[in-house]
């Protein structure tokens, strides 16, 4: 009996010991542990991972548990796109044409061939102003001779070859919105459009105006009602590519000042060459036969009524090429993505390594194009990463901490590395880093270069922590994310300040 309990004994200790045996004995591990040990996050999902510089364990909670990463995901979508495309890679707007230059008149129509830039027109810091790109355009046509054009203006966005932009993991109440807006082969202002919106009387209808981009072949329903004082604004827009339609609705409080409502414009390559036509004509270069888009079936527009019948496109490999004009490099089209958070950006990206890894830009095509790529730098994705877009708006998106670590750490590794860190935003800083850790030392904060995530239940925090010389190669890689937290961002945010506070100071 005595042999027994003994034997009991040791199992249990063996036991005991096997459990513990991977936790790391830092005073990280042990500050984490005691913050996720109470609430807000005791009741919600947690996973973080922290390796130091020589590969050693500094943190470790739940590192495999696969969790939604929200704009964590553009962290793999910015990296993957640097590594397949390169640095320096440009995007390209081409113009050309069918007909023939007869005493500098084009015949024919003039085609905008987009080549997926995101950039055109966009109000960010990487894109050029609209006036110096459609200056650009004008000065190709007038290396070409054009000053006068007897066809169409017609916006072009077959490039990518897929009739729905949006992501189809995308919840409905994203989908009218600016930040829900998908990627075409020829964009425009993001695909988004604003309204100015001011309140009525209260039980009557908001007063609104269409702010930019002008659209004057939409029609517009306002379902939208002004609340009460002081209640929810929860005013929203619905619209698609089925017709020239869209509907306001929700409510906007009585005692709120106007405000820009920025939604999506589902019509972005007609719009393009409705302004650039006018660009035209205001430099004296007459359009004749007015403007229109190209569907992806290859049909030609000039009316967006559904009944409207429409008239074959000039194939591709057909059109007269005039000239091209590039974007701005792709690492600073990364470093937009990353320290904004923007999701148009990075969309562009994924369906961009779909088609350097010749996939389809659609929903699968991209996924499997994420896939391959990540195997393709030795980082498996089996029950660790299924990304299903590139900004990490669906929530169909599951990644593990230890696979963001791993990609990460693999990041440090390739020649675009130094384009990488240098995207990311550091704690303090510009975009959406500016008021993390608003208290801490400077010194600490610029040690800090992370993508955040957030969405409702969801804040994810992922990427590096420099050495106090700035030493990258001596940089902590970690992860942490939380999932299923329902605190308040005045709450949770100072806890989590705490943890990557914690593991700063293992390094």
């Amino acid at each position: 009996m005595r042999l027994a309990h003994t034997l009991i004994s040791v199992a249990l200790l063996l036991l005991a010991w096997s459990a513990t045996a991977g936790i790391p004995r830092t005073e990280a591990q042990r500050t984490i542990d005691g913050i996720c040990a109470r609430e807000p996050l005791r009741s919600s999902l947690v996973g973080v991972l922290a390796i130091g510089p020589g590969g050693d364990t500094l943190v470790s909670v739940n590192p495999g548990r696969k969790l939604v990463p929200a704009s964590n995901v553009k962290l793999l979508t910015t990296g993957m796109a640097l590594h397949a495309l390169g640095a320096d890679y440009r995007f390209a707007t081409r113009l050309a044409c069918t007909g023939e230059i007869v005493d500098g008149t084009l015949t024919g129509d003039l085609y905008i061939v987009g080549g997926g830039d995101p950039t055109t027109g966009a109000r960010t810091d990487s894109a050029a102003p609209l006036s110096r790109t459609f200056g650009e355009w004008a000065a190709i046509l007038a290396e070409a001779g054009i000053t006068r054009i007897a066809g169409r203006v017609l916006g072009d966005p077959r490039f990518f070859g897929d009739p729905t932009p949006q992501n189809l993991g995308w919840t409905f109440d994203d989908l009218g919105t600016n930040y829900g807006t998908g990627p075409q082969g020829l964009n425009f202002f993001e695909n988004a459009q604003n309204f100015y919106v001011t309140p009525g009387r209260a039980g009557e209808k908001p007063n609104y105006r269409v702010q930019y981009p002008d659209t004057p072949w939409m029609r517009y329903a306002n379902h939208a009602v002004t609340g009460a004082a002081r209640s929810a604004n929860t005013l929203y827009y619905v619209n698609s590519t089925l017709a020239p339609f869209g509907e306001i609705a929700g409510s906007f409080p009585v005692d709120r000042r106007g405000y820009t409502l920025e939604c999506s414009n589902a019509f972005a390559p007609y719009t393009c060459a409705w302004y650039f036509r006018n660009y035209l004509e205001s430099k004296g270069v007459r359009v004749d036969g007015g403007w229109g888009d190209v569907t992806v079936q290859g049909e030609i527009r000039t009316d967006l009524t559904p009944v409207i019948p429409h008239t074959p496109a000039a194939a591709p490999g057909e059109l007269r090429l005039l000239g091209t004009a590039w974007s701005v490099p792709l690492s600073e089209i990364v470093t937009e993505a990353n320290v904004q958070s923007d999701n148009f950006y990075a969309e562009t990206l994924l369906r961009m390594i779909a088609l350097q890894a010749g996939c389809s830009t659609d929903q699968d095509g991209c996924r499997d194009a994420a896939e391959a790529t990540l195997r393709s730098l030795g980082l498996r994705t089996d029950n660790a990463c299924q990304q299903f877009d590139g900004s990490g708006l669906s929530r169909k998106n599951y990644v593990s901490p230890a696979f963001f670590v791993r990609f990460l750490r693999k990041m440090a590794t390739l020649p675009v590395w130094d384009a990488f860190l240098a995207s990311l935003p550091v704690s303090g800083g510009e975009g959406t880093l500016e008021f993390f850790l608003r208290e801490a030392p400077q010194e600490l904060k610029d040690r800090i270069h992370m993508k955040s995530g957030s969405m409702n239940g969801v804040r994810c925090y992922s990427g590096y922590i420099l050495p106090a010389d700035g030493d990258a190669a001596r940089a902590v890689t970690f992860s942490l994310m939380v999932n299923n937290c329902t605190a308040s961002t005045y709450v949770v945010t100072p806890v989590l300040e705490e943890i990557i506070a914690a593991i700063a100071a293992e390094n």
